[in-house]
């Protein structure tokens, strides 16, 4: 394919170098067998992955004057068929549902993996591959990845495996050295917010609000414009912290058992709310500098105010390395109790006295 390739109905949204990298390889006939798509969660890679298996999966057309050959991937019907399991040629693999249980599984399963090995040798039914998207690859376990990598070592000529991690490191070198990479980046807050103002009916100030606490991530950004309660308990867990500098010890012990009880069943939840505990602290340092605009939380601007007013600004700094520390900690499987408990005698106790009358400057 040598002419000039345009793409229509992506849903992905603010990653143009990797659809331009896409595109290029396309045009070229350089497209690989593997790809794997990596960054943070509610970025966009599920929905990068899915573009482009419609695009590997398309049979390119020509435009009525022939200078241009045309993908169109906009079919809302075919990628439903996708999402929900029902398309021939192009699976989505992610950890099992129980519907014993009404619960996902930990891991995806080698039974998972072996039956895409038993399928992959086929041929494609309705386009030009069979398309395998391996959601949440570092989901794996240690037999499915030794099984992967067969495939990965002989890939069937009309097949390709798209996976999707958090990052390389998440994943086993001999898996990563096989894969074509694709690297998604944070995306620009006004970006977001344009986003949010031409796709949704939110205001102007919602939507600065919702691309703001999105930092960077298109993914939790949509979600949060479908589900308010997202945003609810985002104000909930703002007052929380305020809630905890001002408890006893018992307390915020209390909070490191909660915080272990989720661990097991939600990580990424408490590495989510371990981010927002250090841009809460991040704010606290930037209006102790007097740099009021640069807050993230700026609706409890009040509230974080009082609480730099009685904190030294090197003890907020060390409270910031402690919190990095025990995310990175938790990552190197530490006794998450334990960690919480260790990062909760760290924290200063701020008086703040009535918490129920704390309230932001104004509430989505």
């Amino acid at each position: 394919m040598n002419k000039e390739l345009k793409i229509l109905g992506l849903n992905t949204f603010g990653h143009n170098k990797a659809i331009d990298f896409i595109n290029k390889s396309v045009i070229m006939s350089k497209t690989s067998h593997a790809y794997l798509i990596i960054g943070p969660e509610n970025i966009g890679k599920k929905t990068l992955a899915v573009d482009l298996a419609s695009i590997l999966n398309a049979r390119p057309h020509k435009d009525m004057f022939d200078n241009q050959n045309i993908i169109d991937i906009s079919s809302s019907k075919e990628r439903s068929r996708i999402l929900n399991g029902n398309h021939c040629d192009i699976k989505i693999i992610d950890k099992e549902f129980s519907h014993q249980t009404n619960k996902s599984s930990s891991v995806i399963s080698i039974d998972q993996i072996r039956q895409i090995i038993k399928d992959i040798y086929l041929k494609p039914f309705e386009g030009e591959k069979k398309i395998y998207i391996i959601n949440q690859a570092q989901n794996m376990t240690e037999s499915g990845y030794n099984s992967m990598l067969k495939i990965l070592e002989e890939p069937p000529q009309d097949a390709v495996l798209i996976l999707t991690a958090p990052s390389i490191k998440s994943l086993p070198t001999t898996i990563v050295s096989r894969c074509q990479l694709i690297n998604l980046n944070y995306i620009q807050k006004k970006d977001i917010e344009n986003f949010i103002l031409r796709n949704f009916d939110i205001d102007e100030s919602k939507s600065e609000f919702i691309s703001r606490i999105s930092k960077g991530k298109i993914g939790f950004a949509i979600n949060a414009c479908n589900d308010q309660t997202l945003i609810d308990d985002y104000f909930q867990t703002i007052l929380k912290f305020a809630e905890i500098l001002s408890s006893s010890i018992d307390k915020r012990f209390n909070y490191a058992r909660d915080i272990s009880n989720l661990y097991r069943k939600n990580k990424n939840q408490v590495y989510k709310e371990l981010s927002m505990w250090l841009d809460f602290w991040r704010d606290l340092l930037i209006l102790k500098n007097g740099l009021n605009e640069h807050i993230v939380n700026r609706e409890w601007r009040e509230m974080i105010l009082k609480i730099s007013n009685e904190i030294e600004i090197r003890k907020i700094l060390d409270v910031i390395q402690e919190f990095k520390k025990s995310t990175k900690y938790l990552q190197q499987n530490g006794s998450p109790q334990l960690i919480i408990e260790v990062l909760m005698m760290e924290l200063p106790f701020v008086n703040m006295g009535k918490i129920s009358d704390v309230k932001p400057s104004i509430i989505f």
